[in-house]
């Protein structure tokens, strides 16, 4: 069997599992995070929350402000954003970013470009900031680069009018048809949203998995998946990951299968994982 540790922690994360997914366009991600900042913000830690919808995200930030002046103490900071995703490529996204923070006695509006890159069932994701910062001050404008980085945590709002019902995984008769312009049926509906379910999976275990490389060797694994279960702009794939390992330090082969859900939303003519729960 399985050591406890790898048990807990890659079926955790890799587990196919369930995950609730909003059903309209009130499907949102909530972020919390610690961020970096240097520039003329002088933001040198801090954390950061927000909220994402669709391709827009709002976020509140505080952080410390150093002075960097010979006996004048550092202050809080605080500041607001808006950002608009520009590029989705797989698990990297690039954006366009907006906002304004507090100085000392000044405001600083910045503006600028990101980047984030996460896994579609890990709820982390890591991201980079690049810019320009302009200080209003009494006797003249002052303007600098601004450099951000940081890691959110992320989490998958469930639909704000409501939950998707239990998945029973024989895509039954509550499916609805993909928009017109898909030129899709119900049935190859229900077959992109298992597909999209099983990559998301395969991806998340081999990132996990290459965590484990010093205390298992010779890993394999496979995951099995039944019919999606479709409900307007959500879907549910319920299923099961199967691992096994050689322990390094004894040389004994284990093995174990996990079961659970994974949720999508609909994306355009096909559908992106948003998350898991696992089904012990």
């Amino acid at each position: 069997m399985f050591k406890r540790t790898w048990l807990t922690v890659t079926a955790a994360a890799l587990s196919l599992t369930a995950i609730t997914v909003p059903s309209t366009a009130s499907a949102a991600d909530v972020t919390l995070g610690l961020n970096s900042s240097l520039g003329l913000g002088c933001q040198v830690a801090g954390v950061r929350a927000g909220i994402r919808a669709d391709r827009v995200g709002v976020y509140g930030q505080g952080s410390f402000c150093a002075s960097n002046v010979q006996g004048q103490s550092g202050v809080a900071s605080f500041g607001l954003g808006l950002s608009v995703d520009l590029f989705r490529s797989g698990n990297f996204t690039t954006y366009a970013l907006a906002g304004l923070d507090t100085v000392r006695n000044n405001v600083a509006l910045h503006a600028g470009v990101g980047a984030r890159y996460g896994l579609a069932l890990v709820p982390a994701e890591a991201y980079l900031e690049a810019g320009v910062q302009r200080i209003n001050t009494s006797l003249q404008a002052i303007t600098g680069p601004r450099l951000a980085l940081g890691v959110n945590y992320r989490v998958n709002v469930a639909n704000l009018q409501g939950t998707l019902p239990a998945a029973s995984g024989s895509g039954a008769a509550e499916a609805e048809a993909a928009p017109v312009a898909c030129n899709l049926t119900p049935e190859a509906d229900r077959a992109n949203a298992r597909d999209a379910a099983v990559n998301a999976a395969n991806e998340a275990i081999a990132a996990a998995l290459g965590a484990y490389s010093a205390v298992y060797s010779n890993v394999s694994f496979s995951v099995s998946a039944g019919a999606a279960s479709v409900s307007g702009n959500n879907a549910q794939v319920v299923g099961s990951v199967t691992l096994s390992g050689t322990q390094n330090s004894n040389g004994e082969r284990v093995s174990g299968t996990y079961g659970g859900t994974i949720n999508l939303v609909r994306t355009g003519c096909g559908w992106a994982a948003t998350g898991y729960s696992r089904n012990d």
